[in-house]
Parts: C-alpha cells; structure tokens; sequence
C-alpha cells in the first residue's frame, strides 16, 4: 500500500497533465460532499457549501503544494506587509469598480437606494449582524474560489498547457461553475479573467482576493437586494433585467457584462505595460 502511494505522488510529481486533473477533480468531489452535507443539515437555510468546503479546498491545496519544492515556495509562507498592502488595495478596487457599475445604472434610472436598511422594523444592529455573518461566509467562498481558478489551480494547469490555455480553462470553467445562461457566462468569463489579469500582474493571490471579496461584499451587506436579506443601502431595480439583471445574484446583465469586459481589458493592458516596462 505504501510502495503503491509513493507511485502516485512519483506520478503526480512528473506529470504536469495528471497533475492538474488530478486537482480539479479532487475539487469537484470536494464541493460535491459539500454540496450532499449541506442538503442534509443546512437545507433552507442561508449559508452555502463554502464554509462547509473550505478546510477541504485548502487542505488538498497544500497536500498538492508539498508535491513539488517549487510549489511550496510559493504556497507555503508567512503573509508579508506587501501581500497585506494588495489585499487592501484589492479591496479599495473592488469596491470602487461596483460602486461605480451601480453609480452608472443608478444614474440611468435603472436602480434606486432610497432607504436605509434600517426600516420596516428592522433595527440597525441587525443590519450589522447579517453584514458579519455575510462576510464570515464570503470570506471562505472568496479564499475557495481563489484558489482553485486563480491559485493553485491555474498554476497547474500553465504547467500542463501554458499560460494562454490555462487562463482560459480556468476562465471557463470559472464561469460555468456558477450555472447555467448565455449572460452569465461571458459576464462571469469576463470577471474571471479580469481577476486572473490581476493574478499575473502581482504574481500572488492578494489583489484578486481582495477584489472579489470587495466585489461581493458590496453586492450583498452594502448594496443588497431591497427584497433580500437586511443590507445597508438595499437596491431597488427599474431598469430592463436584460440590461441590469438581478443584484447579488450571479443573474448578470447585459450593462455589468460590458462593463466586467472593460475591467479585463483595463487589467490586460496594464498587464502588458508593466510587462514591457
């Protein structure tokens, strides 16, 4: 049993191709047994598979980091003040790139914040509740997602068939994990190479994470939906759904696809800069 074991690891070792799938698989059975504990003890309830995720996600991700010394380089080490210094300036990014999605679609009339979330016999210190139990689960969703389309993951697979495919594997399949709709998978397409943009241009997950969960956070505890859960200023759609789709949902509009295109481009061009720099 034990001469068998060291020949897997030899093999997942040598092969970049059996690595990377080897991976991903080991993920999507992850996220399976996640997904069949969840229905059984969280149905109905407002949490997602993440959390339930997380300690798998990450613990197969250094079980595949320590295959290869190269790897645990890189995905073994203490934060330091710069990867502090990205995950804030992701943060400072996602928030102004969805504020400034929101401002656009609010000024054309198609959405609205006209109360505060505190209404309706909803007091304040619920909203702030709900803003923390929000974040305690995006913070696992965000780190899992992360790690599997922009970290270790991408890493793989650029191992096994270069940085092009990689980014657009690992773009795709980004996309088609949140489900179904022509919208949804070139806004989310869109997001996602816009986010692994950001990978490459720091080498490291900091930025990116702390885009997206900006990005998310201010879609569900700031900017909610107005007949969703308590957020601080709710949202209130007018616009066409084609064009605005459906506040903190993966519903993506035609407007958001657009302008999640424009952020990739931004990305990609800078990214080029700083390459030729």
């Amino acid at each position: 049993m034990k001469g068998k074991l060291h020949s897997v690891v030899a093999l997942l070792r040598k092969s970049a191709v059996l690595r990377s799938t080897s991976y991903l698989a080991s993920m999507v059975g992850v996220l399976a047994t996640s997904s069949v504990v969840h229905r059984r003890y969280a149905a109905g309830t407002a949490d997602h598979v993440h959390p339930i995720a997380f300690p798998g996600v990450v613990g197969i991700t250094y079980l595949f980091a320590r295959l290869r010394p190269a790897d645990m380089v890189g995905w073994n080490r203490t934060p330091s003040r710069h990867d502090y210094a990205e995950l804030a300036a992701g943060l400072t990014l996602g928030a102004a790139a969805i504020s400034g999605i929101l401002s656009i679609e609010r000024a054309l009339g198609w959405l609205s914040a006209p109360t505060w979330g505190w209404h309706n016999g909803i007091k304040p210190g619920t909203v702030i509740i709900v803003a923390v139990l929000t974040t305690a689960q995006e913070v696992p969703l965000i780190i899992d997602e992360e790690l599997v389309f922009r970290g270790y993951g991408l890493d793989a697979l650029r191992d096994a068939y270069g940085l092009p495919v990689a980014v657009v594997l690992s773009t795709l399949l980004y996309a088609r994990y949140h489900g179904p709709g022509w919208r949804n998978l070139l806004g989310l397409s869109a997001f996602g190479l816009f986010l692994a943009l950001l990978r490459l241009r720091t080498g490291s997950l900091w930025l990116p994470v702390g885009t997206h969960l900006a990005w998310n956070l201010m879609q569900t505890a700031v900017f909610g939906p107005a007949e969703g859960t308590p957020s601080l200023r709710p949202l209130r759609v007018h616009g066409p759904a084609q064009w605005v789709g459906t506040p903190s949902t993966v519903e993506w509009g035609w407007f958001g696809v657009l302008a999640a295109t424009a952020l990739a481009a931004l990305a990609g061009a800078e990214l080029w800069r700083h390459q030729a720099a």
